[in-house]
């Protein structure tokens, strides 16, 4: 059965990853230009010069997106960076070269009748505010977040639908707020006030977007890992709970409730309330989102700590599920996660879901036959679809399906040589683009709207 009428089929990118051309068009310094090897991203094998070109998206939009269209792509998230419209971050006016290359974007978009879903902020910070504001942890971040936002909302008004303000803002909950900002908070204070500041400039945004072009759509990220119980044990059920509780439910209550609910309060281990100013709230409770979306890669399971096995790293530990496959770097092949959470949200907020990011990543390679043979890719796409089909089934409303990525780009942590896309980029040849047989198997799937997960055949690789 296909597809209710109206899914949309798509695929995502990052700027950060994706566009390159980080010395073209005025653009500034972010923190992902600058980001070291360190922390849980620590990695020496990293070439940060070659994160500079990424796909060199920068000189293929045309190419790109006229690949996509070719897919039959009815959705395309993108991610701008903020640094591309205000290079420092705290200009009064924007960079009218860097709103010249995101027009072009949508231009071509516009051209093949692919809706863009629009991500504002995707762990790229001007450098400069990083260092000014801390991160978010100073309150002028909000001003300067939000002229971005107007900026955007106002200039290409009636061109962007859908927009997700912030990429998995809800990474701070798994230690990411360094990665995601460019600065860790010193103290419990700190901690609160960045996620509390950033929340203030998703709810504004959600304000300034829905004002400026009252057709568009706007919406929260999660990041999403599907968190089972290592055994019956109450301790082990009760500490999955916890972390599904700050993981899923702290930022979904952010988002679909406007409130904090008291686990987000708790979890600093001071009083928020006397670093929370007067109306503050009520910026919270003004919000108005009208989707959910997270994404998706794998699951975890969880089991408690002793007393005496706690220390300092927290009450659980994460186990290797043996019921599953895994990739090259660990990560679980689980298609029951995509299915769980979308009916884990579903029911909890009523909000139609769109998946924003699910793939699998995997040392792609040239074949002899100068074809890109993934079928362990088309063998993920056809699971996963068909678990989300279940839940389709079951009642969710749903606005589409987005996979990672559309075309290979730069892993945050190893580079070129962990690839997702539908894709393929040949860094050796003047960055060609070369389809794999992912490309022509979901091409097919979207234009039997789902229907279709059967193998590719040689009559599939023919292209118009």
């Amino acid at each position: 059965m296909p597809f209710p009428k109206g899914f949309l089929w798509g695929s995502s990118t990052n700027a950060q990853q994706f566009e390159g051309g980080r010395n073209e068009g005025g653009v500034g310094v972010s923190i992902a230009d600058i980001r070291l090897n360190q922390g849980m991203f620590a990695n020496p094998n990293a070439n940060f010069a070659d994160f500079k070109v990424a796909s060199n998206h920068y000189h293929h939009v045309e190419e790109d997106i006229s690949l996509l269209g070719k897919m039959g792509f009815g959705i395309y998230r993108f991610s701008m960076a903020w640094t591309r419209i205000f290079p420092n971050g705290d200009e009064k006016h924007p960079n009218e070269e860097g709103l010249a290359f995101y027009d072009r974007i949508l231009t071509q978009l516009e051209k093949y009748n692919i809706q863009p879903i629009c991500t504002l902020y995707a762990y790229d910070m001007p450098a400069n505010l990083s260092k000014n504001c801390k991160g978010f942890t100073e309150r002028e971040i909000i001003e300067y977040f939000c002229r971005y936002v107007q900026t955007v909302a106002t200039r290409f008004k009636g061109r962007i639908k859908y927009y997700v303000p912030f990429n998995e803002q809800n990474a701070a909950a798994l230690g990411m707020t360094e990665y995601m900002t460019g600065y860790k908070p010193k103290d419990a204070v700190e901690s609160f006030l960045g996620e509390h500041h950033g929340v203030l400039c998703w709810a504004l945004a959600t304000r300034i977007i829905h004002t400026c072009d009252p057709l568009a759509k706007v919406a929260g990220n999660n990041l999403g890992v599907t968190f089972y119980p290592a055994t019956c044990n109450p301790k082990d059920v009760e500490a999955c709970d916890e972390i599904r509780q700050s993981v899923y439910y702290d930022y979904g209550d952010i988002y679909c409730r406007k409130i904090y609910n008291h686990h987000f309060q708790n979890k600093f281990g001071i009083d928020v309330s006397n670093y929370i100013q007067n109306g503050d709230m009520d910026i919270l409770t003004g919000a108005e989102p009208d989707f959910f979306s997270f994404t998706c890669y794998s699951s975890a399971i969880i089991q408690a700590k002793t007393e005496e096995q706690k220390g300092n790293q927290g009450a659980f530990s994460r186990l290797q599920n043996q019921y599953v496959d895994r990739n090259e770097w660990g990560w679980e092949i689980d298609p029951y996660a995509i299915k769980s959470m979308i009916k884990d949200y579903w029911h909890r907020y009523r909000m139609p879901i769109l998946v924003l990011e699910n793939g699998l990543a995997h040392r792609d390679g040239i074949s002899p036959d100068g074809r890109i043979h993934d079928n362990y890719r088309i063998k993920y796409f056809r699971d996963y679809i068909t678990r989300m089909r279940e839940a389709v089934d079951e009642g969710v409303e749903m606005i589409g399906y987005c996979t990672w990525s559309a075309i290979d780009l730069y892993s945050t942590h190893e580079g070129f040589s962990k690839r997702y896309g539908l894709i393929y980029v040949d860094r050796e040849n003047d960055y060609k683009r070369i389809p794999k047989d992912s490309f022509y198997w979901y091409r097919k799937c979207i234009a039997s709207n789902g229907s279709d997960l059967s193998d590719i055949t040689e009559a599939d690789y023919k292209l118009d």
